[in-house]
């Protein structure tokens, strides 16, 4: 029988590793038993490839990134559009689910839709600075937010795959030339995380 991310036998792991890691676990059993491998060792090189890229967190129980700061998270979202003319530039600053399943960025971290709601309210209401890599001083303002829920889209007759907070930011010129030419291809949203929570 093939390793599988909803098989009971794996709940343990599954409830300790973030989305990407345990498909990581998953891989690597599954490619250890094609070569023969007992059970056991099909679940040490699983743990051994996690290993690679996840560790252990100082607080909670879901692994984080290795690459991962120790209080700041950032989540990268992609840009959808540059509009010249207006010197804004449209994308997602934080994306919460992706065809109906929670997604995870290259930290393995998810964000649930009701924090990024919040989190967005106050950022609008308090803040809407833009840095540049969240260096220096201001470089721009975050001049529209919308943030797209599945209960908002639902209410409004949108159909969409993704869920999240979609932004116009307005650089300044050298920012947005950034953006123009690709160097710059999305957005970089800085926070901290002030706790984890265990549901069961």
């Amino acid at each position: 029988m093939s390793y599988d991310i909803n098989s009971p036998r794996l709940d343990a792991v599954g409830a300790v590793l973030p989305l990407p890691a345990f498909k990581v676990f998953v891989r690597e059993a599954n490619l250890a038993q094609e070569i023969g491998e007992d059970h056991n060792e099909c679940i040490k090189a699983g743990w051994a490839a996690v290993k690679e890229n996840w560790q252990r967190p100082k607080v909670g129980k879901k692994w984080v990134a290795k690459e991962a700061p120790a209080q700041e998270d950032k989540a990268f979202a992609s840009v959808c559009k540059v509009d010249d003319g207006l010197g804004l530039v449209f994308g997602w600053a934080i994306v919460c689910g992706e065809n109906g399943e929670d997604y995870y960025d290259t930290q393995g971290d998810h964000i649930p839709e009701q924090s990024m709601l919040e989190a967005a309210a106050d950022f609008m209401e308090n803040s809407r600075v833009a840095k540049d890599m969240h260096d220096g001083e201001a470089v721009g303002s975050v001049v529209f937010a919308f943030p797209m829920t599945t209960e908002i889209a639902k209410s409004l007759g949108i159909d969409t795959a993704k869920t999240g907070l979609l932004i116009a930011m307005k650089p300044s010129p050298d920012i947005l030339a950034k953006f123009k030419s690709g160097e710059y291809s999305g957005f970089s949203i800085g926070g901290s995380r002030i706790e984890d929570e265990d549901v069961a």
